[in-house]
């Protein structure tokens, strides 16, 4: 008895993920407007996916595709193009692409 319950579970789960990731991808196609109501007046927000221009550590490790270790040596020769903003060090995506293309051949 305990067995029929688990599969009548699982098949369920299977179709509530079935029918969440086809929303989910619906979505992306026709971004909707958000209201916002304060005091009886509307304010029509349109949400997008905008690209981030700057980057954490995090994220320039996977921009570049490096390590951890590799991050770190790069950091300590610190030639790498940044931005401190209230002491956290942001990597502009487009100084990124240039100090790529510049170092290109190099041994670090």
């Amino acid at each position: 008895m305990e067995n029929k319950h688990a599969w009548i579970i699982g098949i369920c789960v299977i179709v509530a993920g079935f029918m969440i990731g086809s929303g989910l991808s619906d979505s992306e196609d026709s971004p909707n407007p958000i209201e916002l109501s304060d005091d009886g007046s509307s304010i029509g927000v349109h949400v997008e996916n905008s690209e981030t221009t700057l980057l954490d550590e995090d994220g320039v490790t996977s921009y570049l595709g490096i390590g951890e270790k590799e991050m770190k040596q790069l950091k300590k020769l610190g030639n790498l193009p940044s931005i401190t903003i209230d002491g956290y060090i942001y990597y502009p995506k487009t100084g990124l692409d240039k100090w790529v293309e510049e170092n290109t051949g190099k041994t670090f």
